[in-house]
């Protein structure tokens, strides 16, 4: 599972140009569930987005985590994340996993969200989305789990 974290000051996601989700301060973190993943890299991913330290204290040292403040996620499935670019012109999704396998992985995220204390939204798995955001910082992390 590969995942681009950026912090946000506001995200939002329209399908067919209708708006389908909205955050204000937090994350917005596009996932990429590949071929050999499992619940064990949704855990990982879990664990990180709570724990890991996106956000500035009062010092504007980046030590404060979303656990820590009331701040939202917003997941987006990516799964160009997966592309290969390092030959030719055009991309390899060889290492993306297949869609079904995929589509339970993302089901899988959501649900084990919905047992956190993360207040989330999200977009639709395999649908043509226009994501708009406000990256705050530039904060932008890469993640593989």
């Amino acid at each position: 599972m590969q995942a681009i974290v950026q912090r946000v000051s506001s995200a939002e996601i329209y399908i067919q140009d209708l708006l389908h989700a909205r955050i204000e301060r937090g994350l917005l973190a596009f996932v990429c569930f590949e071929s050999e993943d499992s619940n064990e890299a949704i855990d990982k991913f879990i664990n990180k987005i709570e724990n890991f330290y996106f956000f500035d204290d009062d010092s504007h040292v980046m030590s404060t985590s979303l656990k820590e403040i009331d701040a939202e996620l917003m997941i987006v499935s990516q799964f160009t994340l997966a592309g290969v670019t390092s030959r030719g012109n055009k991309p390899s999704f060889h290492k993306a996993a297949p869609t079904a396998l995929a589509l339970t992985l993302y089901n899988e995220l959501m649900t084990k969200l919905t047992h956190t204390s993360i207040k989330y939204q999200s977009g639709v798995f395999g649908a043509n989305m226009n994501v708009s955001l406000t990256n705050t910082g530039p904060v932008t992390f890469p993640f593989q789990f």
